[in-house]
């Protein structure tokens, strides 16, 4: 654990705070490029060799039957599918709320106006293999199908070829039929170039491990993706008024993640530093994942002293978390100020971990500073923009003289030639 005041803080310390230690992708961009030049010259060949050495495929089949969508369904313990269904109920009231409209007007020059068209064909990766995340299935699939996009392909890795039956029952749930059990850099390939069983699509979402992400860097000049996912990241915004074993538990559930994950305390209070740094070392001690948390608390867990919660929230726009939670007198004031943030949560009951599973906003978030530009998947990110504008003769007329004048300055006279034309002059 690191203990900082931030007024004391060197250059040092403090980049290294806002830097993050990132996943080494070095050899990961190696390897991810040999398998999808590979997977792009010979297709299914090239998906199943990989496949059964990587994930132990056995076999040709590598779309997951239908039928198997449903039985698992029946095969997942009743309770566990109760939460699946209440999760998805509640993803898809929050993300049918985010509406990108379609408008037109008109002037005195024509007719203007936006379509909003979705995408007809998105790629999803599910984490598999050793885990099961059922949940990030839920999170991609539901606001792409809210969004209207007609095929959503989904590529998750097995145990020996065998996806678990909650990401499958999930998939069934969402009413996702087309899932194929591949995973790693050879599946973002196949999403991205197509091959005889895939065909491509035309953007792909969801987290991965090195190797899904060095192949998504490597394809985005030709197929887009919605961002790079680094390790998971909370930081907290804290007073004297919060419970300091509620702080160190929610600083835990994010260092037991990945041994780079981080959890950054930020507060005006020395004593809520103190309290909640001793209760994350009993926690640590006896941890489930305490291998993990044993690595990622030595550098990931930050605690900064600020001389109030102003400079706590100045420090987190700059820092801009994927997980943010402000448990303050008043949090909802303080939200007011936040600019770069992931997703937020408030008060001393909105636990990170309710946001990942079922209050319904997304889970798949910007990280490493990314929040500062990019916002979490939603709806948006399935739909294009499509403007429009169709101009009378006196609109082209009245207008053609404001863009022989630009046109020309820019050194483009066809484009001044071409307006003025279908005003009826002469340039």
């Amino acid at each position: 654990m690191l203990k900082y005041t931030l007024s004391r803080m060197t250059s040092k310390e403090l980049r290294s705070v806002f830097e993050r230690e990132d996943v080494d992708l070095t050899s990961a961009l190696s390897s991810a490029m040999d398998i999808i030049d590979q997977v792009r010259a010979n297709g299914d060949e090239a998906l199943l060799r990989f496949s059964g050495q990587f994930e132990g495929f056995r076999g040709d089949a590598m779309r997951i039957p239908e039928s198997e969508l449903v039985s698992a369904q029946r095969r997942l313990p009743k309770l566990l599918l109760q939460a699946i269904k209440r999760s998805k109920a509640r993803i898809e009231k929050f993300h049918s709320k985010q509406t990108i409209r379609p408008f037109e007007y008109e002037d005195d020059c024509g007719i203007i106006g936006q379509r909003v068209v979705p995408l007809e064909r998105v790629g999803v990766y599910v984490p598999g293999g050793t885990a099961s995340y059922a949940s990030s299935m839920l999170m991609a699939c539901i606001p792409a199908k809210i969004s209207g996009v007609k095929e959503i392909a989904v590529c998750t890795p097995g145990r020996s070829g065998k996806v678990a039956d909650p990401i499958l029952a999930a998939a069934g749930i969402c009413g996702i039929n087309e899932v194929y059990s591949v995973g790693g850099a050879q599946a973002v390939a196949a999403m991205a170039y197509g091959t005889e069983t895939i065909r491509r699509v035309q953007k792909i979402v969801g987290p991965g491990g090195a190797f899904v992400t060095a192949a998504k860097l490597l394809v985005r000049n030709d197929c887009e993706i919605d961002f790079l996912a680094g390790p998971s990241e909370v930081l907290l915004i804290v007073d004297d008024h919060a419970d300091p074993r509620f702080i160190a538990m929610e600083m835990l559930a994010q260092l037991e993640h990945d041994p780079l994950a981080r959890a950054v305390l930020v507060t005006d209070s020395k004593k809520m530093i103190e309290s909640s740094s001793r209760i994350l070392g009993d926690l640590i001690s006896n941890a489930a994942r305490k291998e993990i948390v044993d690595q990622s608390s030595s550098c990931g867990a930050i605690f900064i002293k600020v001389k109030n919660v102003n400079s706590a929230v100045e420090f987190s726009n700059s820092y801009a978390p994927e997980h943010l939670v402000i448990d303050v007198r008043s949090p909802k004031k303080v939200l007011k100020s936040i600019y770069n943030a992931g997703s937020v949560f408030l008060g001393p009951y909105s636990s990170v971990a309710f946001g990942d599973y079922c209050t319904g906003t997304n889970h798949i978030l910007p990280t490493k500073g990314v929040a500062a530009m990019k916002s979490s998947l939603s709806t948006y990110d399935f739909v294009k923009i499509v403007p429009y504008q169709m101009l009378t003769r006196k609109g082209a007329s009245k207008l053609s003289e404001t863009v022989r004048l630009m046109a020309l300055s820019e050194g483009l006279p066809a484009h001044a030639d071409a307006a003025c034309a279908r005003a009826g002059k002469v340039r």
